[in-house]
């Protein structure tokens, strides 16, 4: 098995707009971890609405794309898919797990993401997974749960619906945290061949990876000198050591049997050693590529359109060859 690593080329303009984006988000307020909730500055919720905000179904239709929502048993109750259609018949599915800290963010929300998957002619399950809940004190066994479900559909009822042979998961910064849980739980049921994963921005060690460790007051988005401890509220029963256990932080989970990945990194991102040190380790099971955007925030793909388009179509291409490519099973991948 191999990393692959690519430095998306950004031209003198792409650069030269990225870095305005990153002067703005400098002077913008952080997101801190206010006990179980995010508490977001009035400016930067104002760039969240405006960049990344709902884009209406009537747009998606005009470009080519229906939406329709459907409602799967889950272990919660009825469990809701956001399904964006292309207008041909789709080449494979894609289940779509938003970010948002684990506490914030929808399937709808998502649209402008999703949309441009769907305009290249993939069906999307966007998932609402259950975001944390302040009341009972839990989160993360059921968001994971959700996204088990949201991907036995898909691989079941799904592509059995949309007469597809592949499916994916794309997940978005704790979407790729809890796509990589769910993977791994799949693969101990037996399920193959396991959805082929496309980690963005991921989290996956939640006791800090170095660079989330050496963030300071220039960090964009998150407030750097306290990011090891935001993370840490996230699961105040344990201390460092039960924060790296392969349950919450599959950076440390058995990794033997994945299929091939795609993790996307931001070089201005905190985070972005998760990408880096779980797409080493994934390699030694499955062929990884490790795309690197020059410039780029946590949340890039929101804020910075400069460099959003082009890791868009980098994630595309990798779909596309994998698809060509044909499923992997556990089995031959352990070959």
């Amino acid at each position: 098995m191999s990393l692959t690593v690519h430095q998306l080329q950004l031209s003198p303009a792409q650069t030269v707009a990225a870095r305005r984006v990153n002067a703005g988000m400098a002077h913008a307020p952080r997101l801190k971890l206010g006990g179980w909730r995010l508490a977001v500055g009035m400016r930067l919720n104002s760039m969240l609405s405006s960049a990344a905000g709902r884009i209406s179904s009537t747009a998606l239709k005009r470009r080519g794309v229906s939406v329709s929502l459907e409602l799967i048993p889950g272990p919660g109750g009825p469990l809701p898919l956001r399904i964006l259609s292309p207008a041909d018949p789709p080449r494979a599915l894609v289940v779509d797990l938003h970010g948002g800290g684990w506490v914030l963010g929808s399937a709808a929300l998502n649209d402008r993401l999703t949309g441009h998957l769907a305009e290249a002619g993939l069906a999307v399950a966007s998932v609402d997974y259950r975001l944390l809940d302040e009341v009972r004190g839990v989160w993360m066994p059921d968001a994971v749960a959700d996204s088990v479900v949201a991907l036995r559909w898909a691989m079941g009822e799904g592509r059995a619906r949309f007469a597809v042979d592949r499916v994916f998961v794309v997940g978005e910064s704790a979407g790729a945290h809890l796509a990589a849980l769910a993977l791994q739980q799949l693969r101990d049921e037996g399920v193959t061949p396991l959805p082929a994963p496309v980690f963005v921005q991921g989290v996956f060690d939640l006791a800090g990876t170095p660079s989330v460790r050496a963030a300071d007051a220039r960090t964009l988005l998150f407030d750097g000198p306290n990011l090891v401890r935001d993370l840490g509220r996230l699961t105040p029963d344990r201390d460092e050591a039960g924060r790296r256990a392969p349950d919450v932080s599959p950076l440390y989970g058995d990794l033997s049997g994945m299929p091939p990945a795609l993790f996307v990194t931001g070089e201005a991102d905190p985070l972005r050693d998760d990408s880096r040190l779980m797409a080493e380790r994934w390699s030694a099971h499955a062929e990884t590529v490790l795309l690197e955007v020059p410039l780029a925030p946590h949340g890039f793909q929101h804020f910075v359109a400069a460099s959003a388009a082009p890791a868009q179509a980098f994630i595309r291409r990798w779909i596309d060859q994998e698809i060509v490519a044909g499923p992997v099973s556990v089995e031959n991948a352990n070959l």
